[in-house]
């Protein structure tokens, strides 16, 4: 697998100017293309719309309506200067989409048709209470996610890598996933998280990933007095890792989208960007 064209959502959040430039200097290294995403909603599908403009006359209603959509698209225009700035940096070549954000269907169908999607942990369409989270995306678009923090992060992102194993399907097609990265990557620590202290090293695994050139260190995490989540993070900061790679455990129907513990809170609140599979 390679990295030939990245999809970013960019919006008017404190934290979008840090994915973009994350978004950039990835599609950079991998010589993706890069594509900028813009989450617009459109006035009547929003709560209650309908019933608010119901008694306007109708030179009101459509002040109200053009008054929205002239707002979306100049806060549109603001986050596009932001994204190409940060595509100029780089040097990348980029496009950009405005896509209706009213309901999950069509920046899902952008995901579907991309290599990686970048995205934060909950967002939102402009001016619009709907939106759709990084879960949403990850259980639904049949491709791996890079899901960014609020804040507290920098780029570059993916030089120092962090694998979670545990084994199972979610972990082998995470990590299938993540090759391109890992091959890239200046550092790779693989965790194994054995309260038991049973687990004996993978040479199945290593001989893996030495297949790919990548000579990554196995380590198995023995404590019993730390929850999974707790050794992970740990092992986050004594590795100085700034990427997380993981599977991500759930049901992938909209109707449910129920994570798995260490999923859930990972994706709620992992300290680095967090490449994910399902």
């Amino acid at each position: 697998m390679s990295l030939r064209q990245i999809t970013v959502l960019v919006d008017q959040g404190a934290a979008s100017g840090l994915r973009a430039r994350a978004a950039a200097d990835l599609a950079k290294r991998h010589g993706a293309r890069l594509t900028g995403v813009f989450l617009t909603s459109e006035y009547v599908r929003q709560y209650m719309a309908a019933e608010s403009l119901a008694a306007l006359p109708a030179d009101v209603v459509q002040q109200v309506l053009t008054g929205h959509e002239a707002a979306v698209i100049k806060i549109a225009d603001e986050a596009r200067a932001q994204f190409e700035d940060a595509c100029g940096q780089s040097g990348v070549a980029h496009d950009w989409r405005l896509v209706s954000g009213d309901s999950p269907q069509p920046f899902l169908a952008v995901a579907r048709r991309s290599d990686l999607t970048i995205v934060p942990r909950h967002a939102k369409a402009c001016l619009s209470e709907h939106g759709l989270s990084a879960a949403q995306v990850a259980l639904a678009s049949g491709g791996p996610v890079l899901i960014t923090p609020d804040e507290d992060y920098a780029p570059p992102m993916g030089r120092r890598v962090l694998v979670a194993w545990d084994g199972g399907r979610e972990a082998a097609r995470a990590l299938n996933d993540a090759w391109p990265i890992l091959e890239q990557a200046e550092s790779v620590h693989v965790l194994t998280v054995s309260p038991d202290g049973g687990a004996e090293p993978d040479g199945l695994l290593a001989a893996l990933l030495e297949g790919h050139g990548i000579k990554a260190r196995m380590i198995t995490d023995p404590s019993q007095d730390e929850s999974a989540v707790d050794v992970i993070e740990r092992q986050i900061a004594e590795q100085g890792a700034d990427l997380l790679v993981m599977g991500l455990y759930g049901r992938p129907r909209l109707q449910e989208l129920i994570l798995g513990g260490v999923s859930r809170a990972m994706v709620a609140a992992g300290p680095v960007p967090i490449f994910a599979s399902h």
